[in-house]
C-alpha cells in the first residue's frame, strides 16, 4: 500500500517525468553515436577504445534514465485511471 500512496502523491508532476525520459533518450542516442563514429571513423587504437567506452557508458545510463522515467509514467498513468475519488 506503501507504493500507491507514494505514487499518488508524485502525480501532477508527469511533465518532471517526460523531461527525464527524453533526457535519457538524448543521451542514449548521443553514446550509440559516439559508438558508431568511434567505429567507422578512428582506427583501431585505444583511442577508439576509449570514445567507445565513454558512448557505451552514456548509452546505458541514458537508457537507465529513459526505462525509469518511462515506467514512473506508466504507473502514473494506471494510478490516475484506476483511482477511486
Amino acid at each position: 500500500m506503501a507504493l500507491k500512496e507514494w505514487i499518488i502523491a508524485k502525480q501532477g508532476k508527469e511533465r518532471r517525468y517526460l523531461t527525464r525520459f527524453s533526457i535519457g533518450a538524448t543521451l542514449f542516442f548521443a553514446g550509440a553515436g559516439a559508438m558508431l563514429f568511434a567505429d567507422n571513423r578512428i582506427s583501431p587504437s585505444l583511442t577508439q577504445e576509449v570514445v567507445t567506452l565513454i558512448g557505451l557508458t552514456t548509452a546505458a545510463s541514458g537508457a537507465l534514465i529513459s526505462l525509469s522515467a518511462y515506467i514512473m509514467l506508466t504507473l502514473l498513468r494506471l494510478f490516475s485511471d484506476t483511482r477511486n475519488d
